[in-house]
């Protein structure tokens, strides 16, 4: 084994603070997210039409992806670039389906 071989096992990792930068970000709009799914469901006056509950369940589905993405940075394989650039994608995902279904429930309103 040359020590070149070595240089080539060894990935390198993500710096420090990014994983936890990351945790953070998804926390904050994850918790936004359900306090507006809650305000909205539970607070907010009126009936339930059929646009508004499709919308309730646009928003419930960026909220499920954006709990993928909260697993999967707690993970300890989340250190690996490939696997942290995954979990990144997610939760974009998860933050534009949610409001896209913000969106949508304020236009229906």
């Amino acid at each position: 084994m040359s020590p070149g071989d070595s240089a080539k096992e060894s990935k390198p990792a993500l710096p420090q603070g990014y994983r936890q930068g990351l945790v953070t970000a998804i926390t904050v709009f994850l918790g936004f997210t359900l306090s507006f799914l809650r305000f909205w469901n539970f607070e907010s006056p009126g009936e339930w039409t059929r646009s508004g509950v499709i919308s309730a369940c646009i928003v419930a589905a960026g909220i499920v992806v954006q709990l993928l993405a909260l697993y999967r940075a707690l993970d300890l394989l989340d250190d690996e670039p490939a696997r942290y650039t995954a979990t990144v994608r997610y939760f974009f995902v998860g933050i534009v389906v949610a409001v896209l279904g913000v969106v949508i429930s304020t236009i229906v309103a």
